[in-house]
């Protein structure tokens, strides 16, 4: 009997959730915008599925998005380019998209509204970190706006 590994109950890139992530797409108006609407809902989704306790092996995890994402949009794009995709201010095309919100939470509504700034403030915190960058900026700026209308 093969056992499970540890990762399995928190990463679940099954058919269903490749199905779901395909039909947000599917919304798009345009190639670059069903790109688009792809790279975040997979962000959103790996995002929402990493903030655990346990320890991941984000090598597994990391190659089973990997082959989705290529399968998907082609060479050149991993989790990683998503990832840093989410951290720039090209996501808020798609995030201020009501289009993209309302299906999104159509297919994802295990993945409260809410959540979506601390994701992004996560995210956009490591990936500058690793960069060097500042967070300040765009992204940051939307993180703080949706705070305040939270509040």
């Amino acid at each position: 009997m093969k056992k499970k590994t540890p990762y399995s109950s928190y990463i679940l890139l099954d058919d269903v959730i490749k199905e779901k992530i395909l039909s947000v797409t599917l919304f798009g108006n345009s190639k670059a915008q069903s790109i688009a609407f792809f790279r975040v809902c997979v962000g959103l989704y790996y995002l929402s599925k990493i903030m655990v306790e346990e320890k991941l092996d984000f090598k597994k995890i990391d190659r089973e998005f990997n082959v989705f994402i290529y399968r998907t949009i082609g060479k050149g794009h991993s989790i990683t380019s998503i990832l840093q995709y989410m951290s720039s201010e090209k996501v808020l095309l798609v995030l201020n998209s009501e289009l993209f919100i309302s299906t999104f939470f159509i297919y994802f509504s295990d993945i409260p509204i809410k959540n979506i700034p601390l994701l992004l403030s996560i995210n956009l915190s490591v990936s500058k970190n690793i960069s060097g960058i500042s967070v300040q900026g765009p992204v940051l700026d939307w993180i703080l706006r949706q705070q305040e209308v939270d509040k």
